[in-house]
């Protein structure tokens, strides 16, 4: 059919008015629960160091003879170790007029575009920890790396045929790992992870950071035997299991911890909460810039390291394939 001649129709309006609602969806992963379980901590300097010590092997043949001399024994000193805190900075700028314009989903364009940068920094320092990225020491000319936890995670890590990671006993570790081989993630690789942080420290890792297809994998793993079961009744729907959250090994119960940022990645990282900080040399802070014209400019700004306080507690499983 067609419209009847001068039918004054829709297209041919001028005062309509916009159908705009006044919010602003924005869907983008902005979690950040890795940062949010550490500790936070004060950092006093350019470089953040802490000190970690060990015990003598255990000796069952320590027996002294009743009465005899004693000759002191050989000690060892503690390692100095140590990060570099990482300024983190946001540029938001807006001119006079795209404050003053109304606006739907916010009043000021400067103010919501602050609030965003905060997020994207909480963001950046996720990404940092969860990196494999080396310490950077400052310079005039050189800006500060924090190292993440693929170069801090030292003292268990597994590779594939060729890789290394560089021990950390003494400053920062300013060396990137080595990457080797590339291998498929696997319960037996989990396992064996496990068992050194727990033959190392005694202890059990609570919790395993990955990937997504990683976590896919994960799910997989059969441990002594399928035992997972769902009683359905009569009324109920039937319910297909495709997936695991926790490992329950010889050591401890595990959960694993799927990240968005971690997509693509090669590591599994075995993670504890307790024996890790955020050290903040500067919190978050914004400061305006000063006037060059016509708009208002700021400075987003946070200046932190991580700080794995006990890198034994830690392991990585390295070279994997993404």
């Amino acid at each position: 059919m067609t419209a009847p001649t001068n039918l004054y129709q829709a297209p041919s309006l001028r005062g309509n008015r916009e159908d705009l609602i006044d919010k602003i969806y924005n869907t983008a992963a902005d979690e950040t629960p890795v940062t949010n379980s550490y500790g936070k901590s004060d950092a006093t300097g350019a470089l953040h160091e802490w000190q970690t010590d060990t015990l003598a092997a255990a000796n069952g043949a320590n027996a002294a003879i009743d009465g005899s001399d004693t000759v002191l024994e050989a000690q060892t000193p503690t390692n100095r170790i140590g990060n570099y805190p990482q300024i983190f900075t946001k540029r938001p700028g807006t001119s006079r007029r795209a404050n003053l314009i109304k606006k739907a989903g916010r009043k000021s364009e400067q103010a919501y575009l602050r609030a965003k940068a905060m997020v994207e920094l909480k963001r950046d320092i996720e990404a940092m920890v969860l990196s494999a990225a080396a310490a950077v020491a400052p310079t005039t000319t050189v800006a500060p790396r924090s190292a993440g936890l693929g170069v801090q995670a030292a003292v268990n890590p597994l590779h594939g045929a060729g890789g290394s990671t560089t021990a950390w006993t003494s400053g920062a570790p300013t060396t990137a790992p080595v990457a080797g081989t590339a291998r498929a993630f696997t319960e037996a690789l989990l396992k064996t992870a496990l068992q050194n942080i727990f033959n190392a420290t005694g202890k059990a890792a609570p919790r395993a950071l990955m990937s997504a297809s990683h976590k896919s994998i994960f799910s997989g793993f059969t441990g002594i035997g399928q035992t997972n079961r769902v009683d359905i009744g009569r009324k109920k729907q039937a319910q297909v299991v495709g997936g695991a959250d926790i490992y329950v090994s010889d050591f401890g119960n595990v959960e694993a911890v799927p990240h968005y940022i971690m997509s693509g990645a090669t590591n599994v990282f075995l993670d504890n909460p307790e024996y890790a900080d955020l050290a903040f040399l500067d919190g978050f802070k914004t400061a305006p810039l000063g006037k060059s014209g016509d708009s208002e400019r700021e400075l987003v700004t946070v200046d932190v390291c991580l700080a794995l306080r006990a890198p034994n507690t830690f392991a990585k499983i390295a070279d994997l394939t993404a």
